[in-house]
């Protein structure tokens, strides 16, 4: 049990905390080690969106448990409406689905604190992803302008409906953009933030927020209580790096970490910060040569491909055909990755999926191709922006 609670810890300082205030917050932000899969049934989104959700803070609820532990009603701020194999686009008494009330009592019976919302606003959304916590939002259609209608269930009470109900995970943004865990595919997609607005407000800016109840952080703090430092060194943070990652480099905690460093809750660290870390453990290697010559590398809590690969000088479309990966390239913690990729085969593709941390120069560079020219070939326009999982052309 000891060993769980420090599992969801990890998870939680490698890109959690407290909500940041709106003024703090940053211009981007996108929660990394969301992992979402595409919804089984045809009215099961909400389930599908809860049980990833969960999954992040490392609880295991399969959607199909989920679903069957929703209670059943008409009205969908008590229950489930209908069937999940209904056809979708229809509104109660018919088959519908569930709204964010029984949705959040059903993931705090699963051991997080959660609670459902409405009438929240984008800044909430915002502080949530630039802490690290991922949001379900409940919109129409793939983010549509849709009509909202007043349904009075069997027992009189009334609520708010619309055809096409859907949920999504509130994972990250830009200045000008959304990015949400559709539940149908499973996919990271980018929005105008215009459109999510308009989509989100037709069921009144109805959400759940979720985290880990504080009883299970503090008991898991005072299991990792820090020891004495003996001695003291300097890592420069990179881009993509979180408390845990560069505890586990470096052979310590992250609350050795966040003690030595004086930072406190959540734990937010910057590219180019100074960090003090302990000269103790040494760091820990990065390859592993035991097997037959062949190097390898553990993924680690809040890692992504292309960050590992910046980090080691590897190609990173090598290193994911090297190791059966496909869009959208996601690695698990544990995971472990071949690195020889010097064997693999040149790759040259028609279409890049932008990893997160990339930028167009960037890009351009890694193929040989002049950057005015791949924006004129993907209709990017000042000030050539791209996003994570975006999908460009390279001839």
């Amino acid at each position: 049990m000891m060993r769980r609670v420090l599992v969801l810890l990890w998870l939680v300082v490698a890109g959690g905390g407290a909500v940041v205030g709106a003024a703090q917050l940053p211009d981007t932000a996108l929660v990394q080690g969301v992992v979402g899969r595409a919804q089984a049934y045809p009215l099961s989104c909400e389930s599908r969106s809860a049980a990833d959700l969960a999954a992040y803070w490392g609880v295991r609820v399969s959607e199909a448990e989920f679903l069957a532990s929703l209670p059943r009603s008409d009205n969908p701020d008590v229950g489930f409406v209908g069937s999940p194999y209904g056809a979708w686009g229809r509104t109660p008494p018919y088959d519908y689905g569930v709204h964010a009330e029984p949705v959040a009592q059903r993931l705090r019976a699963y051991g997080l604190d959660a609670a459902a919302y409405r009438g929240l606003g984008l800044d909430d959304l915002r502080a949530e992803a630039a802490a690290g916590r991922p949001a379900i939002v409940w919109l129409v259609g793939n983010v549509w302008a849709g009509a909202p209608q007043v349904y009075t269930a069997a027992d009189g009470r009334q609520t708010t409906v619309a055809p096409f109900e859907h949920t999504f995970l509130f994972v990250g943004y830009t200045p000008s953009s959304v990015a949400l865990i559709n539940a149908s595919n499973g996919q990271t997609e980018y929005y105008r933030t215009a459109d999510f607005l308009t989509s989100w407000a037709v069921l009144g800016n109805m959400a759940v927020l979720a985290r880990l109840p504080a009883s299970t952080l503090a008991g898991a703090v005072s299991a990792v209580a820090a020891p004495p430092v003996a001695g003291q060194t300097s890592y420069t943070v990179q881009a993509g790096d979180r408390l845990a990652s560069i505890a586990v480099r470096f052979n310590t905690t992250w609350p050795v970490l966040a003690q030595l460093n004086q930072l406190t809750s959540p734990y937010i660290i910057y590219a180019g910060q100074t960090l003090r870390v302990p000269t103790g453990g040494g760091a820990a290697p990065i390859y592993d040569h035991s097997a037959a010559g062949a190097q390898t590398y553990t993924v680690q809590a809040g890692e992504y491909l292309a960050q590992i690969c910046r980090r080691l000088g590897l190609d990173w479309l090598a290193v994911a055909q090297l190791n059966g990966l496909t869009p959208p390239y996601i690695v698990y913690p544990g995971q472990v990755l071949r690195l020889d990729a010097g064997s693999a085969p040149a790759i040259t593709p028609s279409v890049y999926l932008v990893q997160p941390g990339d930028t167009l120069a960037a890009v351009a560079a890694r193929f040989g191709l002049d950057w005015p020219a791949l924006a004129a070939l993907n209709g990017i326009v000042y000030p050539y922006k791209i996003y994570a999982y975006q999908e460009l052309r390279l001839r």
